[in-house]
């Protein structure tokens, strides 16, 4: 049995890896990836921590800091860029491999101990890493020179380490468990969802358990919730500045463009981003996991069931509550325990024929929503945008863009010496004589406004508008 969870292993890292590694350079630079490389294309360390507040507020500097170093050592091709996030989702296959033999393995304190109930949570793991890498929510922020795979990774560690600290406690766990919610919250603030759920859980454990440390489970769950809480006011202490940013970008409508969620959002989130027609063969082979897995394995359940649905919830309530909060990629660490659900689903089926076929169909609709999401370019024309921007501007002239964001692109698309002569685009004047309009993202009477002031057409090319008075 070992022997085949190896080789599933290893099929999960070759085949996420290629998927995850292949052809980084087909789509342009997206706007966001743009402000990223602005970020991290400062000459020094504290010019990185500088721009990005600014340019990208809601967040700390960490993955700029990273993609800084990683840029002086490959340089910043967008590929260079791009294999930063492959790097970090390939690794992350691995992670998912460890969280999901933590959660499956027996207790120390079990009676169930043998090798076999071992092997068996090792071929778990292997099968929940198989689905995990094929599939395609886990593969696409993964091709992108942003934040969230820094994100995702150190969440995916810092559940990890969570998980093995309430079943088997140890300082190391206790302190990785803390250490890694301060990164992955540093990175995206949105992570900061999973150790509220977290929290959940420990109450649960304490309820179960009760209040007194005597018991080894209360013991651990104190423990954590003591970790938790030191990380909590170790964040704090050193991110209120940019916690005071996230507040004023938030306060001047940064974040306008998240729509309130429909109540069942939840679930649409797990369809969208699953596919269509893969979504019901994985649900219904999650739910057979989560039924089978009850008796077998609980509190992997239990657990896998909170993590998926806490965070998303949390969400749907502070969207009705306070503004608007309901994004897929704030939650991109809650489809790991879905596919965690469907590994226990393809092992309860007690087959080895029906486990392979179950695999194989598994495999076939994920795999056929990545060939379909790749069939289509999801980028814009920044590049062919900026050459027609710079050919047609005279001598003095300048260009922005709407969303005035999306300049950091356009820097990056243009030689060195032509990029002083783009500006930010301010909507109370009409400094630049070239605009570079978005044809989505941006509000309708704004669009209509450039339009009018910008009543030239100089290309329609796929995603942007080149516009000149």
């Amino acid at each position: 049995m070992r022997r085949v969870t190896l080789l599933l292993l290893l099929m999960a890292i070759v085949l996420g890896g290629y998927l995850r590694f292949a052809d980084l350079g087909r789509l342009e630079m997206s706007d966001d990836e743009g402000a990223s490389w602005a970020a991290a294309s400062a000459p020094s360390l504290s010019g990185v921590v500088t721009l990005q507040a600014r340019l990208n507020p809601g967040k700390l500097a960490v993955h700029e800091l990273v993609l800084h170093w990683w840029m002086s050592l490959f340089g910043d091709r967008i590929v260079a860029q791009r294999s930063l996030s492959a790097a970090l989702g390939t690794s992350s296959i691995l992670i998912v491999f460890w969280i999901a033999w933590e959660l499956n393995r027996p207790p120390p304190d079990s009676e169930d101990v043998g090798s076999t109930a071992r092997d068996e949570a090792l071929m778990i793991a292997a099968l929940c890493t198989v689905v995990y890498a094929a599939n395609l929510v886990t593969i696409k922020y993964a091709r992108e020179a942003r934040m969230y795979p820094v994100m995702l990774a150190a969440t995916l560690l810092q559940v990890g380490f969570f998980v093995r600290a309430s079943r088997r406690g140890g300082i190391i766990s206790y302190l990785g468990a803390a250490l890694f919610a301060i990164i992955a919250i540093a990175a995206n603030f949105a992570a900061a969802l999973i150790p509220a759920t977290e929290g959940l859980w420990l109450l649960y454990l304490l309820m179960r358990s009760g209040i007194r440390v005597r018991n080894p489970e209360s013991r651990r769950a104190w423990s954590l919730l003591a970790a938790l809480a030191l990380a909590a006011l170790a964040f704090f202490a050193f991110a209120m500045p940019a916690l005071r940013g996230a507040t004023n970008a938030v306060e001047n409508g940064a974040i306008t463009w998240i729509q309130l969620p429909a109540i069942w959002e939840p679930v649409a989130l797990f369809n969208k981003a699953t596919g269509t027609f893969a979504f019901p063969v994985l649900a219904l082979v999650a739910a057979y996991g989560a039924w089978r897995g009850w008796r077998h394995r609980p509190d992997a359940i239990r657990f896998g069931l909170l993590w998926m649905w806490g965070p998303p919830v949390l969400m749907v309530m502070v969207s009705y509550a306070v503004r608007p909060l309901f994004v897929e990629r704030y939650a991109l660490s809650c489809f790991v325990p879905f596919f965690i659900l469907v590994g226990i689903g393809i092992w309860e089926l007690r087959d080895q024929r029906w486990r392979a076929a179950a695999l194989l169909i598994v495999l076939a609709m994920s795999l056929g929503h990545v060939a379909v999401f790749d069939r289509k370019l999801h980028d814009a024309q920044w590049r062919e945008a900026a050459a027609v921007g710079a050919a047609n501007l005279r001598a003095g002239e300048t260009m922005a863009t709407v969303p005035a964001y999306s300049i950091s692109v356009v820097r990056y698309y243009l030689p060195p010496a032509e990029r002083e002569r783009t500006i930010d685009f301010v909507r109370t004047h009409r400094d630049a004589s070239v605009v570079l309009l978005r044809d989505h993202g941006v509000a309708a009477a704004v669009a209509a406004a450039i339009h009018q002031a910008y009543p030239v057409e100089l290309a329609r090319l796929r995603g942007v508008v080149v516009l000149r008075k």
